[in-house]
């Protein structure tokens, strides 16, 4: 049976299937022994009904029966001699070893309705029901789960390396992201016994799931391993915490312990290069509650003869470029880039020292050293951030809009309040000088200030996760 792709989500605690808009159903209708409709293809509404592409005469369907199922397929079969006649059609259905897809495992889970009368209407609700049977499965996962449009879930720590064999037969289920479970659809009464096999924090684990057979069309069988799913739903917002071991503390939260928070969120979303870099993190940017205070550098503008030996634009073989301006006046500002964290990894690859024409500059030595010293006292959870990076002018837009309510949250939190003085961004402004920028300011050249490496500023940190 081939299916068109659709969105239903199924319940992974039960077979309850909501459907989502644009979800694609077929329809028959038989009057007597004549078929009068044939798959015809329904689309499920806004208004939560299914509606055909065409009206229908109701005098063509008028004391018709009608039967459904779900997903549409073009190739669907239905025999308009027998009381059943949908049944041909759904042990057809394939059940395969791959469902780790959403169109492979839908495909799987076909829906029928028995025959039925809906009326002449033409936008209806059919009463589909499951035709095969279903394993959920959850495994030791602790994730919050966003109800921000969109938003992916944000997996802390789970089970890896999951195997499953059905029998001798290797399967891959459907992982649903909504409930952070597997999902397995499988022909009633099943004979052979579902093995599990995962790593679980270092220590190889298994477990079998038997009497599988006892599940009959329709029915399913939730599988709670080492503890299973535990999920967290909540709004990520701006001002929200971020804790030490990656879990999240509400701003909302009232009498939270807040003493292993390292980070207010700043905005919620990443961006392209972050994502490229950390598939897991597309959830939100956090400021650190520190800052330091210190160099970039040892030296400062370059002088001509340094200039004429090549150090004119040195920083072009490393992949950073000057912001649009070197007056803090005329800078365009819809050109900045919410661009810290790639720039940031291009300021690690500068070698220390640098020589170019026989000349030794340092423009790095306090960064690095800075930069190694704050990473190692503020360690963050293994492999679900980006790590912390140095904000860009445009990071520091963000910053600066929401600055009064981040203090409040940096403060609960007992940090280092946001200030009025000068903060290192990672942008160049030239050849031994950084852009900095200040809060709170309303004017371009009082926000932006060009600032030799070899001044002591402050900085502070981001990450993404």
């Amino acid at each position: 049976m081939r299916a068109d792709a659709t969105r239903a989500t199924t319940d992974g605690s039960s077979m309850l299937t909501t459907f989502e808009l644009g979800d694609k159903a077929g329809v028959y209708a038989v009057k007597g022994e004549t078929l009068v409709l044939d798959n015809v293809q329904l689309t499920y509404n806004a208004s939560g009904f299914w509606e055909p592409v065409t009206a229908i005469e109701a005098t063509t369907v008028e004391g018709a029966t009608f039967y459904a199922y779900y997903p549409y397929s073009r190739t669907a079969t239905f025999d308009v001699s027998s009381p059943t006649p949908l049944d041909a059609m759904v042990a057809a259905v394939e059940v395969p070893t791959k469902q780790n897809t959403k169109a492979a495992y839908e495909a799987a889970d076909v829906m029928i309705t028995t025959g039925c009368n809906i009326g002449s209407y033409n936008a209806v609700s059919l009463p589909l029901v499951h035709q095969k049977a279903m394993v959920c499965v959850e495994l030791p996962n602790s994730s919050y789960i966003f109800t921000n449009t969109g938003m992916e879930a944000y997996v802390q720590a789970k089970a890896e390396n999951v195997r499953f064999t059905l029998g001798e037969t290797t399967v891959n289920p459907y992982f649903d992201n909504n409930t952070q479970s597997y999902r397995l659809i499988l022909q009633p009464g099943e004979t052979n016994d579902l093995k599990v096999e995962f790593d679980n924090l270092g220590t190889a684990r298994s477990y079998t799931a038997q009497s599988l057979s006892q599940i009959a069309s329709g029915e399913y069988a939730k599988f709670v391993i080492d503890g299973g799913a535990n999920l967290t739903t909540m709004t990520l917002q701006e001002g929200d915490y971020y804790c030490s071991d990656g879990t999240l503390i509400s701003r909302d939260a009232t009498d939270a312990d807040l003493s292993k928070v390292i980070g207010v969120i700043v905005k919620t979303g990443t961006t392209d290069a972050i994502t490229s870099a950390n598939s897991s993190c597309t959830h939100g940017i956090v400021v650190s509650l520190s800052e330091v205070k210190n160099k970039w550098g040892e030296d400062g503008s370059t002088t001509t003869e340094q200039n004429n030996a090549g150090w004119r634009y040195w920083y072009q073989n490393y992949g950073l470029q000057v912001q649009n301006n070197t007056a803090a006046e005329k800078l365009d500002e819809s050109l900045m880039a919410e661009e810290g964290y790639e720039v940031t990894r291009n300021w690690l690859t500068v070698p220390e020292p640098l020589t170019i024409g026989g000349i030794t500059l340092d423009y790095t030595s306090y960064m690095n050293t800075v930069y190694a010293d704050f990473v190692g006292e503020n360690p963050l959870p293994a492999n679900i951030t980006s790590g912390w990076y140095f904000p860009s002018l445009k990071d520091w837009q963000n910053i600066d809009g929401v600055k009064d309510d981040l203090n409040e949250r940096i403060i609960a939190a007992d940090g280092k309040e946001l200030g009025t003085a000068q903060y290192w961004s990672c942008n160049i402004r030239g050849a031994g000088s950084n852009w900095c920028y200040v809060l709170s300011k309303t004017s371009l050249k009082d926000r932006y200030k060009g600032v030799t490496c070899k001044t002591s500023t402050n900085y502070r940190f981001l990450f993404a996760f």
